[in-house]
């Protein structure tokens, strides 16, 4: 375990704060065009900014992190819309294409009729990227970076960094503990090691020689947490997706067995209840009562 010689409070938190409004910026024009895989790349970054802002929130001005968290937690939710849809139909596409149906009424309503709509809010986001409310907001951010200073900006980066670790490891642990099988609960946790795995991924950026096995650990871990949770929150809304459009399928006279399939499929996937979280969670907290 090192410590980064000569790196400030001041300069840890400048270069996450950059990185995570460059990288920002640099993801919306290719979003806009919408290039390959861009929307998703732009709606990470976004979840990125909001969790560094939010973990490093008691050494930064805090009434200003927490209005530009509100401002792209609405940004966030928009680009969500669309993501959903474009997530929905390359899932379904995959399905169908395993079971050998590339079109026809089925592939329509699964796969079409989803990227209908895909394109319909992906042209909202180009108008709403365009409007004043969002140039203000971009503006915000930039004032915000150019401008922040830390208390006692001249001490150490590793304080601040350890206290943000420790405590967002703690919040996963404390997600856990709640766990009690609703979508509720599951999807706090599932958040918490998103925030983790985006504020560790940050730090080992801006200060590579601070606990580079411990930061890279809490990452890790907290990636497996958010990836294995959202592996099955995704299939269950896929089947709940499937089984709504074979009511319709039927209602419509049309055949329904290939949705039987896919649901029967989706629901196998989601079987017996969350993943199991043990050894990812036990590695966060090994990796927190190693940060001293």
């Amino acid at each position: 375990m090192t410590r980064p010689s000569g790196l400030r409070s001041d300069d840890l938190l400048a270069r996450i704060l950059r990185t995570a409004a460059d990288e920002l910026e640099a993801t919306r024009a290719p979003m806009l065009e919408d290039l390959p895989d861009a929307l998703h790349q732009h709606r990470t970054r976004v979840r990125r900014l909001r969790s560094v802002l939010a973990g490093f929130r008691d050494v930064l001005d805090e009434p200003a992190a927490e209005r530009l968290r509100v401002l792209y937690a609405e940004w966030g939710s928009q680009l969500g819309v669309a993501r959903d849809l474009e997530v929905l139909a390359a899932a379904a596409e995959a399905a169908l294409v395993e079971r050998d149906v590339g079109d026809g009424p089925t592939f329509e309503r699964l796969v079409e009729a989803p990227r209908v709509e895909y394109a319909r809010a992906h042209a909202r986001l180009v108008q709403l990227a365009d409007l004043r409310r969002a140039r203000e907001r971009a503006r915000l951010l930039e004032a915000f970076v150019a401008e922040s200073r830390v208390e006692d900006g001249a001490s150490p980066a590793e304080g601040p960094a350890i206290d943000v670790l420790r405590r967002e490891a703690r919040r996963v642990g404390r997600r856990a503990e709640a766990r009690d099988g609703t979508d509720a609960s599951l999807h706090a946790l599932r958040k918490a090691g998103r925030r983790l795995r985006y504020i560790s991924e940050a730090i080992a950026a801006a200060a590579p020689d601070l606990h580079p096995g411990e930061v890279a650990a809490l990452a890790e871990a907290g990636d497996i947490v958010h990836d294995r949770l959202g592996a099955h929150r995704d299939a269950r809304s896929f089947a709940r997706f499937v089984e709504r459009e074979a009511v319709l399928a039927g209602r419509a006279g049309e055949p329904t067995e290939v949705y039987d399939d896919i649901v029967r499929a989706a629901r196998e996937q989601a079987a017996g209840g969350p993943p199991a979280l043990k050894k990812p969670l036990a590695r966060i907290g090994d990796a927190r009562r190693a940060l001293r």
